[in-house]
């Protein structure tokens, strides 16, 4: 879940357990989903480098459109939005 508070509120309301989340503050909540998609960044970025680090093609020199011909057919590739691959490449 990436977005922002109010775009993924409107998801989570339809969830089951929204209700379950009555006792807590909605600015609580919004700081939590802020941490919460904070950390899934931070982990799909580092897992994007690994991506990267892992393909010994790569050098310091390459350029994205070369690198993305080397990386496009890696089944890891297509879980990564363009904003974890920004800073990456």
């Amino acid at each position: 879940m990436d977005g922002t508070w109010h775009d993924n509120k409107k998801l989570l309301r339809k969830d089951e357990r929204w209700a379950d989340s009555e006792l807590i503050e909605r600015s609580e909540k919004q700081k939590l989903h802020e941490e919460h998609v904070k950390a899934l960044t931070k982990k799909n970025r580092e897992m994007f480098h690994r991506l990267l680090s892992e393909t010994s093609e790569i050098t310091l020199t390459s350029q994205w459109k070369e690198v993305k011909k080397l990386i496009k057919e890696d089944p890891r590739y297509s879980k990564f939005s363009s904003s974890d691959r920004v800073g990456s490449a």
